[in-house]
């Protein structure tokens, strides 16, 4: 599964999904993993779901600067939307860890038919008590309770709850920081400072630290108090209820609020104590970056508190809620320094045993690794088609818009002369399996009646030569006397795929298949929306959606009716429209139009628009076609390969199998000119990687597979495997790309 590219392997692609980016001890934790793990082994992205004003935006600088991609795409996003676009883009990643109990996670789990593994990472026993667990592979708790909690929600399988704590790098502490810190900070060397650290939260108690510091000042005013954090952005009021206690206990000059800082190892080592009297949390990573940094430590005892601490050895206990036992303690603490070396002494080599990042990390790399193996889908061997790599002849037959004037591909590459050549010269290079099309403004001159003699060429070569035809029954064209808006137009497409079904079947063995309209939401787009293609309508392109589904719907279901056997491909292009970091204000649009890609599928499998009769079983095969162009910045231009924001094939690939769960057939790929044999190189490539992945790919159907006159204005498009002429002996391979296809069959019969 970690496998990428042939050329050799590629990190495991981990996707750790927060509810939302705030400064606490799991954004820690993740900014030490991207850090420290080995990037040549493992890939860290973090997407996160919601955003609240107030909220600090230091984690995402902070992972930013290391070069770890932060996905704010949600945060311009509804709860609806937001599991949509998590289920468009979990499929992407070899594993996911969701931290905080995310909401979006399950239902975007739910939607997908292939699925990564999740480790959940939980801070607190609420969070591992909370949501279900049956697609958890591991539950990570930071300490012994929070795991506890997690195990009693995983009946059968209490082993997959695991304790790994918050880990340290305590290459961050250095006490050599403390003079100039203080200097800073504007304290004398000799003054007595006393911190606390976290955001400001009614669980954790600030309020007894102030209380407790208001005490201590009746016998040593010299003391000074440090609160560093920011509001928690749910409970803004709390921190200004804090900032009002501190001056009504007369702490103004000896208390500072000092914010959201992310220089905490340096705060740290000007400190002389350290102060944690939280109730109902999970285990403090703060606690242990004070000890990484030789403080003495008063805490509560709380959770991951008694794993960290052993009173009075390596810090002291003091009750909830109780400012003066936390004074006597704080004034016992200022009075004795060897105390206090000491006890910082003994909770550094804590920290050095279990929780420094060597230690931790190791504990990480096994978990994937363990999570990886198990969950390691077999590579799937096709075989639905007789071929793998197939050719697809350009059979458009529409009217174009600039003089209505209808294009024939087929008669215009002489295919339709020259089909059993074709066949046979693609069966010398391993192609058994084609795409073709039916020409129905040929077939119905007139309403009923059926000529079947433009086809007849095609038939007879397939049979002849042993080529297996997927057939495009409405390749963009249709008789000039129908409406293709009124409901006429379902019931005689329909009548016409039944009578063209009845024809092939007769001609072929074994199961038939089709492609009963080909690409709908390009068909939809370019004639009901840009006015390309007939029928030349603008602002009209999901009506034309609905009604080339609902023409297609009708058609299989009357197939089915009178042959049984056959299959139907769904041929539509996948897609990628990436937001302008520069205006991530247009998230919610890029996301809209790139979710409209599968409008179409969503519609034939009864997802979408069920009125019409869409159901699951129809939706057969998943047709994807990919071009160099498929990708775009909304609003801007297209992006190729290399691009910063370029997603890989195989992405799009396990995208679209983890939506649907259908066989996939990649029904068109190709570009012009020279760069041919590259574009099959690399859309190879990323077929293999997305099959070792668990997709089950079917084929990969070179698109045009023979070079064509151009739609628009007729000039020759060196886009095929064979150029076309009217000359047999010129319709001949390219040698680049014949050499290329050939490379190409060998790694699949390898792989």
């Amino acid at each position: 599964m970690r496998d990428g590219a042939d050329s050799g392997g590629e990190p495991v692609r981990i996707l750790f999904v927060f509810a939302w980016l705030v400064v606490g001890g799991e954004e820690t934790e993740v900014r030490l993993l991207a850090r420290h793990l080995d990037p040549r082994r493992y890939r860290i992205d973090v997407v996160a779901c919601f955003r609240k004003e107030g909220m600090p935006e230091q984690t995402h600088q902070q992972l930013e600067a290391m070069g770890v991609h932060v996905d704010r795409t949600p945060y311009t996003l509804s709860f609806e939307d937001t599991v949509s676009y998590l289920a468009g883009k979990l499929a992407a990643y070899d594993l996911v860890v969701s931290c905080q109990n995310v909401a979006d996670i399950y239902p975007a789990l739910e939607r997908l038919r292939l699925r990564p593994p999740l480790i959940e990472h939980g801070g607190l026993v609420s969070e591992a008590l909370g949501g279900p667990k049956h697609f958890t592979s591991r539950y990570v708790g930071v300490c012994r309770s929070i795991r506890d909690a997690a195990a009693s929600r995983m009946p059968g399988r209490e082993h997959h709850a695991v304790e790994i704590p918050s880990t340290v790098d305590l290459g961050a502490f250095d006490p050599a920081a403390r003079a100039p810190m203080r200097l800073a900070l504007g304290v004398s060397p000799d003054t007595p400072v006393i911190g606390w650290v976290g955001r400001l939260d009614p669980k954790k108690r600030v309020e007894d630290f102030l209380d407790a510091a208001a005490i201590v000042l009746r016998t040593r005013p010299d003391a000074r108090f440090l609160v560093i954090g920011g509001p928690d952005a749910f409970l803004p009021d709390y921190a200004t209820a804090l900032h009002k206690r501190a001056v009504s206990l007369g702490l103004a000059n000896a208390v500072r609020f000092l914010g959201d800082r992310a220089d905490i190892p340096e705060l740290l080592s000007a400190l002389d104590i350290f102060v944690w009297l939280s109730r109902g949390e999970g285990m403090p990573h703060v606690v242990a970056e004070a000890g990484a940094a030789r403080l003495a430590v008063i805490a509560t005892a709380d959770n991951g508190t008694t794993e960290q601490i052993e009173d009075g050895v390596s810090g002291l206990f003091v009750p909830h809620e109780s400012p003066s036992s936390v004074a006597r303690a704080m004034l016992t603490l200022i009075d004795d320094p060897a105390r206090r070396a000491s006890l910082g002494a003994a909770l550094r080599a804590k920290v050095e045993r279990d929780y420094a990042v060597p230690v931790v990390i190791a504990q990480w790399q096994a978990l994937i690794d363990e999570v990886l193996a198990e969950s390691a889908p077999p590579v799937h061997v096709p075989g639905l088609f007789r071929s793998f790599f197939q050719g697809g002849f350009e059979s458009s037959s529409h009217r174009r818009a600039h003089d209505r004037q209808r294009i024939d591909m087929i008669a215009a590459s002489y295919h339709d002369r020259f089909a059993r050549e074709d066949y046979a010269e693609l069966a010398h290079h391993g192609i058994r399996t084609v795409r073709d099309g039916l020409r129905w403004h040929l077939i119905e001159p007139e309403p009923g009646r059926y000529d079947w003699s433009s086809l007849k060429a095609q038939l007879e070569a397939a049979e002849a030569t042993g080529t297996q035809v997927v057939w495009d029954i409405l390749h963009y064209g249709w008789p000039d006397d129908l409406d293709i808006w009124r409901p006429e137009f379902v019931e005689r497409f329909t009548r016409f795929a039944v009578e063209a079904a009845r024809v092939i079947a007769a001609k072929t063995n074994g199961a038939p298949f089709y492609a009963p309209v080909n690409e709908i939401s390009f068909f939809a787009w370019g004639g009901g929306d840009a006015g390309y293609l007939n029928p030349f309508a603008h602002g009209r392109g999901h009506e034309l959606k609905v009604q080339l589904s609902r023409a297609a719907i009708s058609a299989m279901e009357a197939i089915w009716r009178v042959d049984p056997r056959a299959r139907f491909v769904h041929a539509d292009p996948v897609i990628n429209v990436i937001t302008d970091p520069s205006r991530p204000h247009d998230a919610a649009h890029a996301e809209g139009h790139r979710q409209a890609q599968f409008q179409a599928w969503d519609m034939i499998a009864g997802r979408a628009w069920p009125q019409i009769g869409g159901r699951e079983a129809l939706l057969d095969i998943v047709g994807v076609n990919y071009y160099f162009n498929n990708q775009w910045i909304h609003g801007g231009p297209p992006i190729d390969i290399g691009h910063p924001l370029y997603k890989p094939f195989r992405t799009l690939l396990t995208e679209t199998y983890a939506r649907y769960g259908r066989p996939i057939f990649i029904a068109e790929t190709g570009i012009e000119s020279d760069r041919r044999a590259e574009w099959l190189a690399y859309v190879g490539a990323e077929t293999r990687a997305a099959m070792r992945q668990g997709v089950p790919v079917e084929g990969l159907c070179l698109y045009p597979v023979l070079d064509h006159p151009g739609w628009d204005d007729g000039r020759y498009c060196p886009n095929g495997l064979l150029r076309f002429s009217e000359e047999p002996r010129e319709r001949v391979a390219d040698p680049r790309l014949a050499a290329e296809l050939k490379r190409q069959r060998a790694l699949m019969q390898g792989a």
